[in-house]
């Protein structure tokens, strides 16, 4: 299976061509869009958001990631094998926490390009026949590197990050970092919050922090946003008290 994560959201043509070039080289694999709203050109904290959807794959599947912000530049295209599972995308952090949390990877940088790919959109010139040649065994130009030549400042990110990585529709406030224990308490922007269970365990109108259903941190207000109430946003601080 092809899995696509990436930042470009449901408006425009970005994400149904990019998809379309997929399905164009590999007609058999199936494809599912597992996130097309990640963090908006935050490799950083997409970063996070990735490697906490790991149990969604398994070995085989192939994982087309693209938030990049530096399309374009000198940053390189890579094929990251974690665990049996390939990620095909941009050198800039984004595959960070998968090759951190793994057991077992390698790296290559890809090294194919077409003459009439696009400057502003190698998702779709790039990443997306790679991500379908890998999941068909075809060959295509590339070369190995070490782990420590992939992106240089992504090797100082903390192993858990103590920010909002991602906003829900319904405002609630993901965090880069694990649950906690519901005796703790968290906080962000000056709001203080214990943790319980699930929505139903708290009056409406009550904000709370709980295990997600991908083991993150998630900060929620029943029946309501935790976002408005707390005045956060992706990046905002978490403190754990």
């Amino acid at each position: 299976m092809i899995f696509v994560f990436s930042d470009f959201g449901v408006n425009g043509p970005y994400s149904g061509t990019m998809r379309s070039v997929v399905m164009r080289h590999a007609p058999d694999v199936p494809i599912c869009d597992l996130m097309c709203d990640a963090p908006d050109r935050n490799p950083k904290a997409a970063s996070y958001l990735l490697a906490a959807l790991t149990r969604e794959f398994q070995a085989g599947d192939v994982v087309l990631a693209v938030v990049d912000p530096g399309v374009g530049s000198a940053r390189q295209g890579l094929v990251v094998t974690a665990d049996g599972v390939s990620y095909v995308g941009p050198d800039n952090g984004l595959f960070e926490m998968i090759i951190r949390r793994a057991e077992k990877v390698s790296i290559k940088v890809i090294d194919w390009m077409p003459d009439d790919a696009s400057a502003s959109f190698h998702g779709r010139d790039i990443f997306a026949p790679v991500a379908a040649w890998v999941a068909t065994d075809q060959a295509f130009a590339s070369h190995p590197i070490a782990l420590d030549a992939r992106f240089g400042p992504a090797q100082d990110w903390p192993d858990e990050l103590a920010e909002v990585i991602y906003v829900d529709p319904y405002g609630n406030l993901m965090t880069g970092l694990s649950a906690r224990s519901l005796d703790e308490k968290i906080t962000i922007n000056a709001h203080i919050v214990s943790g319980a269970r699930t929505f139903s365990d708290v009056s409406e109108g009550s904000a709370f922090h709980y295990r997600n259903s991908i083991g993150l941190c998630e900060v929620a207000v029943n029946c309501g946003r935790a976002d408005k109430l707390m005045g956060a946003v992706i990046g905002s601080t978490v403190g754990v008290n």
